[in-house]
């Protein structure tokens, strides 16, 4: 039993003491009193439901922190610069990277700063022997 409810009941016992003679006092004193027993009851109700919605959020962030040191290990925190090619964007002037498949992709390339088409030659692709 919560405070608020151990209150309310001691309030009941009050009222039961009183033996008011004015029959309408004791109604109304019996409603204020059976309400504030409803809200205890509420709160006691959403008491329960936050110590739930805290204990499934601890389970998420110690799962999240289980696939982030999962991903640590298998990732080891580096890039492999070889898989990556840097472009300075001609419209907004950033450093992007793309790997291989995006640039063997038949959309082009989507400077992701500023949305703009990226279009540059790449050394060595598209030349004929004779160049």
């Amino acid at each position: 039993m919560s405070f608020i409810s151990e209150k309310v009941a001691y309030l009941d016992g009050l009222a039961d003491g009183l033996k008011l003679k004015d029959e309408g006092t004791d109604k109304v004193l019996r409603g204020i009193i059976e309400t504030l027993g409803a809200i205890a009851e509420a709160l006691e109700e959403q008491d329960e439901s936050i110590d739930d919605l805290s204990d499934c959020v601890d389970g998420i962030y110690e799962e999240l922190d289980d696939i982030e040191s999962a991903l640590d290990e298998d990732f080891d925190g580096e890039l492999d610069e070889d898989d990556f090619i840097e472009v300075v964007c001609p419209h907004c002037g950033e450093t992007v990277y793309f790997d291989e498949d995006m640039i063997d992709s038949e959309d082009g390339l989507i400077c992701p700063n500023c949305n703009e088409t990226i279009e540059f030659d790449i050394p060595g692709i598209g030349e004929s022997a004779d160049d």
